[in-house]
C-alpha cells in the first residue's frame, strides 16, 4: 500500500515529538520526495535536522523553505539560528535583524543576536539585546546575570551592582551574584560595602582564587592588612598567582616591610621581567625606608 504526503508527515511529527530525528528526518525527506515543495515536510525537516546536531543540513532545509516562504518573521529567527550554529555569523545577524524588522520584540531573536555579538566580543552590541531581552522578560536572572557581568567587564560598575543587586532580591543567596556584586563595589571603590559580600562568596567558595585576590583587594583598601595578607597567601597555595604576588607586595609596603615587597615583585618579574606593575611596585619598595615591624 502506497503510504500518502499526510501520513508521512504526520509520521515524521510523531517520531520528532518522540524525539527520534533520526526517523523524522527519512520520513520527511520521503514526504520530499513526493512532494519537493511541502512546506509542512521542509518545516519538519529543519528541525529534525537540528536535533540530530546537524547544522548545515538543518539550513539546507530552511534555504528550501525560504525560497517557498520568504518574508516569514519567527521563520527567520530559527534560520539566525541554524546559521549560527553553522559558524556564518554575518548572514545569522541579518536573519535576526530580518525577524526583529517583522516583530521587534522577538525575544529569541534577541537572544540569539545577542549570543551572536558576544562570541564575537561586540560587547556593546550584545548589551543592547540582552538589555532589550530584560525590558520584555524581566525575571530572566540568567539573563540579567549575564548583563551584569558584561557591564561589569565595560567597567560600569554603577549598572552592573542594579543587575546583580536584582538577581540576589529573588535569590540572596546566589553566589555568582554576590561575586558580582561584590566587583562592581570594589570597583567603585566602596570597599566597606564590597567586604561582606566577598565574606559570603568565600564562605560559599573558600578556595576561589579570584574571590580571594580582589576581597584582599578590599581589605587593602580597607587597611585590613593581615586579613588581605592571609587572603593572598591562600590565593597562592594553589600555585603562582600574579594578582596574589603583587596583591602582597602592595600589603608589604604598607606594613613597612620594603624587603617582602621586593621578594613578591621579584617573584613576577622572573615570570615576566617587563612587566609593568611589578617594576613600579619595585621601585616604591627600593625607596622605602625599613619600618619598625621589619626590624622587629
Amino acid at each position: 500500500m502506497t503510504t500518502s504526503l499526510q501520513d508521512l508527515i504526520q509520521a515524521g511529527a510523531a517520531s520528532r515529538k518522540a524525539r527520534d530525528f533520526r526517523a523524522a528526518a527519512e520520513l520527511y525527506r520521503r514526504a520530499l520526495d513526493l512532494d519537493p515543495h511541502e512546506i509542512q515536510a521542509l518545516r519538519g525537516l529543519a528541525d529534525a535536522c537540528r536535533g540530530l546536531g546537524d547544522p548545515q543540513r538543518c539550513l539546507e532545509a530552511w534555504d528550501r523553505y525560504l525560497a517557498l516562504r520568504p518574508g516569514e518573521g519567527p521563520v527567520q529567527t530559527r534560520v539566525g539560528d541554524a546559521c549560527r550554529r553553522s559558524g556564518k555569523g554575518d548572514r545569522a545577524a541579518a536573519h535576526y535583524h530580518a525577524a526583529l524588522r517583522h516583530d521587534p520584540d522577538d525575544r529569541y531573536a534577541l537572544m540569539g543576536l545577542g549570543d551572536l555579538y558576544l562570541k564575537e566580543h561586540r560587547i556593546d552590541e550584545a548589551l543592547d539585546c540582552f538589555e532589550r531581552l530584560l525590558i520584555l522578560d524581566p525575571g530572566r536572572l540568567d539573563i540579567r546575570l549575564l548583563a551584569g557581568n558584561l557591564q561589569r567587564r565595560r567597567l560600569a560598575f554603577d549598572r552592573a551592582e542594579a543587575h546583580f543587586r536584582e538577581v540576589l532580591r529573588v535569590d540572596p543567596h546566589h553566589v555568582h551574584a554576590l561575586f558580582g556584586l561584590a566587583d562592581a563595589l570594589r570597583g567603585q571603590g566602596r570597599f566597606d560595602e564590597a567586604a561582606p559580600c566577598w565574606d559570603q562568596v568565600l564562605a560559599a567558595d573558600p578556595g576561589n582564587r579570584q574571590a580571594l585576590c580582589r576581597a584582599a583587594d578590599c581589605f587593602t583598601g580597607l587597611g585590613r592588612l593581615d586579613r588581605a595578607e592571609a587572603a593572598f597567601r591562600q590565593a597562592l597555595e594553589a600555585g603562582y598567582d600574579r594578582s596574589a604576588w603583587l596583591g602582597l607586595a602592595r600589603v608589604h609596603i604598607l606594613q613597612e616591610e620594603p624587603a617582602a615587597a621586593v621578594r613578591c615583585c621579584q617573584v613576577v618579574l622572573g615570570r615576566n621581567p617587563g612587566d609593568a606593575r611589578a617594576r613600579s611596585l619595585l621601585a616604591e619598595a627600593r625607596e622605602r625606608p625599613v619600618g619598625r615591624k621589619a626590624l622587629g
